[in-house]
């Protein structure tokens, strides 16, 4: 978990799932949301030391996971969403094979 999102160690940067979407959807509408590991410092992609999952949350509520293979797939999703509510915040959980479990979050209001 990052501690400070101002003043970010190296690991922390190469760890941090960044996601991209709408600040605000309508309910029931497709929209496009991309989650990327190693945006802010690129991340290693060897078989030593890589992105093993990436999850994707609403909140609490599981929405899906992207398996990687070290140096044959690169930490980075896209996916469309279609959303009937949220109470807070999109949610990216990844996994580094060496340094364990990262989370990222951005806020996201349903309208209807």
């Amino acid at each position: 978990m990052v501690k400070d999102l101002d003043n970010m160690t190296d690991l922390e940067k190469k760890h941090l799932p960044v996601i991209t979407a709408p600040k605000s959807v309508r309910k029931g509408e497709c929209f496009e949301v991309m989650v990327e590991v190693g945006k802010l410092m690129q991340h290693p992609n060897e078989p030593g030391h890589y992105i093993e999952f990436i999850d994707l949350y609403a909140d609490h509520t599981y929405l899906t996971r992207v398996d990687l293979t070290a140096g044959r797939t690169c930490p980075i999703i896209k996916i469309c969403l279609s959303l009937d509510h949220i109470h807070g915040k999109l949610r990216a959980y990844e996994r580094c094979n060496l340094h364990g479990a990262w989370e990222g979050h951005t806020e996201i209001e349903v309208t209807d």
